[in-house]
């Protein structure tokens, strides 16, 4: 009887040790993303409460804002007064707010003329999409999909309020709307082998608007390798910095002042494709496109300014995008309205490129082939010219130029302001 138990008793055991399942595997870790969630949001940590953020460098920022104190004690900036000197007490005033030496450190390298990222941080881990617009609505967002708490967005315009969010990218969560406002009335570009490219957008007018950012960009020549076996200059154009004028700043129309000399195997055709529109005039600089310009040449050129679009933006150069390029921009920032200030200021930043340009408002530039940069003595030939007279202003001055000398009619110069110009919506 005994073991008729035992028997039973092992059978039993047995089969319930056959009737066991395996234990199921742990579930892996979930790879969705983790949010830090605060009333139902994202918790946003860094730009997101309307802060101002830097788009250019600390020692270009270093410098417009030494311009700017330099000037501050200008009764009326707006009139076309005489070039002056300013503080040169750290060697040069463009070393004003950082030292000398760490000035020509710069100079020569691509970090002062390129654009500065702008961070946006907040609180998670995993994969977040991230919008930002300049509108509260986010219509028209661009977009980044990027894995942990932070992202870098460049190419911003100057002086203009952001709006973004973020998502966990399972949709799942929103952050809060968050903004912030891009200091300055300058925007650099970061262009890769090219130098020296920038928006001549978002500077304020006398008249309370604003240059349009998007539509004109000025630079260096753009040449690619294959171009520069009949040239030996350097190489500005190539496969990572093409997509970036074609497709972001949307460049449809080339303008370029070089000599036929200077343009190597390229032709009269631009680099950045065919369907480019392109011109070239041979351009003056200085003193000699105010006073001997072929008339007929500059006015073509306001007339393409004037029908530039951000769909078919306006690149206009030289070589260096310095002198000739500097001359003809300085006198369209003029005829805009863009304070005395400001032109001379935008025609200075050259000397931040890594083409290791030197040039100054006040005094003229001689380099090691004998050439003469001679900026005052443009702006001698302007106020010697009969279109200026005592307290009159830059614009009013270039105005009267350009109708009397260039054969632009008023309804063309409004024209071109009114495809430019737009209300400037930070007064």
């Amino acid at each position: 009887m005994k073991k008729n138990l035992l028997l039973l008793a092992s059978m039993a055991f047995v089969l319930a040790a056959c009737g066991k399942s395996e234990p199921k595997p742990e579930p892996e870790e979930s790879k969705e993303p983790t949010a830090a969630i605060k009333d139902g949001t994202i918790a946003l940590t860094k730009n997101a409460d309307g802060e101002g953020v830097d788009i250019i460098h600390d020692g270009l920022k270093a410098y417009t804002d030494a311009m700017y104190a330099a000037d501050a004690d200008t009764d009326d900036e707006d009139v076309m007064y005489g070039v002056r000197e300013v503080d040169k007490t750290k060697e040069g005033y463009l070393c004003q707010g950082v030292d000398a030496a760490t000035f020509r450190t710069y100079q020569g390298t691509k970090d002062l003329d390129d654009a500065q990222p702008v961070a946006l941080e907040w609180e998670g881990e995993g994969d977040y999409v991230v919008k930002y617009a300049t509108n509260k609505m986010l219509d028209g967002a661009k977009e980044l999909t990027v894995t942990g708490g932070s992202a870098e967005i460049v190419k911003l315009y100057a002086d203009t309020t952001y709006y973004w969010q973020g998502s966990t990218a399972d949709g799942e969560h929103d952050s809060k709307l968050g903004s912030f406002h891009t200091n300055g009335h300058f925007r650099t570009i970061k262009s890769g082998s090219a130098y020296n490219v920038r928006d001549i957008g978002g500077k304020p007018t006398r008249d309370g608007k604003r240059i349009k950012q998007g539509l004109i960009y000025r630079g260096c020549e753009l040449v690619t390798s294959e171009i520069n076996k009949s040239l030996n200059h350097s190489v500005t154009l190539d496969d990572s910095n093409l997509s970036l004028f074609r497709d972001e700043l949307k460049i449809g129309y080339e303008f370029d002042f070089r000599r036929a000399s200077a343009i190597g195997s390229q032709g009269d055709k631009s680099s950045l494709g065919d369907d480019i529109q392109y011109t070239r005039y041979e351009m003056n600089s200085f003193a000699g496109l105010w006073n001997s310009g072929t008339p007929s040449e500059i006015k073509h050129a306001f007339q393409i300014f004037s029908g530039a679009t951000e769909e078919s933006a306006v690149y206009c150069h030289c070589w260096g995008g310095a002198d000739r390029t500097g001359t003809m921009i300085f006198i369209l920032e003029g005829l805009l309205g863009v304070s005395m200030l400001e032109a001379c200021m935008d025609y200075e930043l050259t000397s931040f490129d890594n083409g290791a340009h030197e040039r100054y408002r006040d005094r003229a530039v001689r380099d090691s082939g004998g050439n003469t940069y001679d900026f005052p003595g443009f702006i001698k030939a302007v106020k010697d010219s009969q279109y200026y007279e005592e307290g009159k202003s830059l614009q009013a001055t270039v105005e009267s130029w350009a109708q009397d000398r260039i054969g632009l009619s008023s309804e063309e110069i409004q024209q071109i302001k009114d495809n430019l110009l737009e209300d400037n919506p930070n007064l």
